[in-house]
């Protein structure tokens, strides 16, 4: 499959900004405190992070063109292994082994039978990758017409591929390239795909929309019920507990990313940013006319980012409207300033998104700096005020340090940098 680069989703790259930093969140907290791991955060963290970016990664296959020959199959093979192994074999060998003297990464053996060490998300997304793309070459040839007869030769490919890993685990250890990790997030992998072939049908009728919404809200009480009474991370590798994971972190991949859909559009900087009109008008304190929202959501994008409060007698950015808390203009300063804060988490988010390779590559390597020598319990306003100073001082380090990278072509080829 041909990627499609233009019309790029952009709520795609929020979801994957939202994955990106709860993957930072809970490595965070694990690495820089003690006893994270049976709190209801991590239980949050987990439950998503990686899921949902294989859900998403799935999705996004309906942006991809058929593979119908074997010279599309092999440039898809080239094209997936360049982007997910080479920088696994960059970041591992060059950087991690070589530059930063870590001895595992130099040892090949080591490294391909403890996967889960290093940046094992790389070899498992490449291996998924495969497998769907090989399924989809097949069905491509097989059927081209009959849409049933193509989905189900499909997944007959797709699950003969689970068949095949769980033979080479068997020889090799379920551990060897992260077989075991793959096996189980190959699921995920699927259903997004499955979801992105329907999504655009449902969301044309209303009874799909209530559907989907119905789903939403069910999958939300499953997955806050779950994860509020059960430790998923700490749970043995039983075969109830994996399903109870499973089920689990899917219900809430759904259920975020339908809510979060509420919130953030599929387009940041133009008309309503985040926002429909319906959640517009619930935003201010006096419902806005049809041409007054038209104007708020022409002219969010001239807001500062600095701009003040209603209340505080400073211009708001709505034409030259002078917020003081008392002017009959406030309802607009008001939905104003709410569309610029939800434009401006939209586009931290979108940013994670976009660089969730690079946040992923060298957050770790960047935690490692603010690290304490003293053990510190979670559950305590040191650990809070730990946890989220070293969360913030990471974040913002990773986008100092993409920054500057990008900055040398050499470096930017080299390290992936986009």
């Amino acid at each position: 499959m041909q990627a499609k680069t233009e019309n790029r989703n952009q709520f795609v790259d929020i979801m994957r900004g939202i994955a990106m930093l709860l993957v930072v969140l809970q490595h965070t907290m694990s690495g820089c405190t003690v006893g994270a791991e049976n709190t209801f955060v991590f239980n949050i963290a987990w439950s998503l992070q990686m899921p949902l970016f294989i859900l998403i990664s799935g999705y996004v296959t309906k942006y991809s063109r058929p593979i119908s020959n074997s010279k599309g199959l092999w440039k898809y093979v080239k094209r997936r292994t360049v982007a997910y192994m080479l920088p696994w074999a960059v970041w591992s060998f060059l950087v991690r082994g070589i530059i930063f003297e870590e001895d595992g990464f130099l040892n090949v053996k080591h490294l391909l039978w403890n996967m889960d060490s290093g940046y094992w998300f790389l070899a498992t997304i490449w291996t998924i990758s495969m497998i769907f793309g090989i399924a989809s070459f097949i069905a491509e040839r097989v059927s081209k017409e009959n849409l049933l007869k193509k989905q189900t030769v499909l997944l007959g490919c797709y699950l003969v591929g689970m068949v095949l890993l769980v033979g080479i685990g068997a020889i090799l250890g379920l551990s060897f390239f992260a077989i075991k990790l793959t096996l189980y997030y190959m699921p995920f992998y699927y259903a997004g795909f499955l979801y992105g072939q329907f999504d655009d049908r449902m969301k044309e009728s209303e009874i799909g929309k209530k559907i989907i919404d119905s789903v939403v809200a069910i999958c939300f009480v499953v997955w806050l019920f779950v994860i509020l009474r059960f430790p998923l991370y700490e749970m043995s590798d039983g075969g109830f507990a994996i399903i109870l994971r499973a089920a689990t972190s899917l219900a809430g991949c759904i259920a975020v990313c339908g809510l979060c859909r509420g919130i953030f559009s599929s387009k940041i900087g133009g008309g309503y940013s985040c926002m429909g009109r319906r959640a517009l008008v619930g935003s201010v304190s006096h419902a806005l006319s049809a041409s007054q929202l038209d104007q708020v959501g022409q002219s969010a994008d001239s807001v500062q980012s600095g701009g003040a409060e209603p209340g505080s007698g400073q211009l708001c950015g709505y034409g030259s409207t002078y917020c003081d808390g008392n002017s009959d203009d406030e309802p607009k300063c008001r939905a104003e300033l709410c569309i610029n804060r939800k434009e401006k988490v939209s586009e931290f988010l979108l940013w994670a998104g976009k660089q969730s390779l690079e946040i992923y590559m060298m957050h770790g390597l960047l935690l490692n700096i603010f690290k304490s020598s003293v053990a510190i319990q979670f559950s305590s306003i040191e650990g809070y005020l730990l946890t989220a100073g070293n969360f913030a001082l990471t974040v913002g380090l990773c986008a100092v340090v993409i920054r500057l990278l990008g900055q040398n072509a050499v470096l930017k080829k080299v390290l992936n940098i986009r």
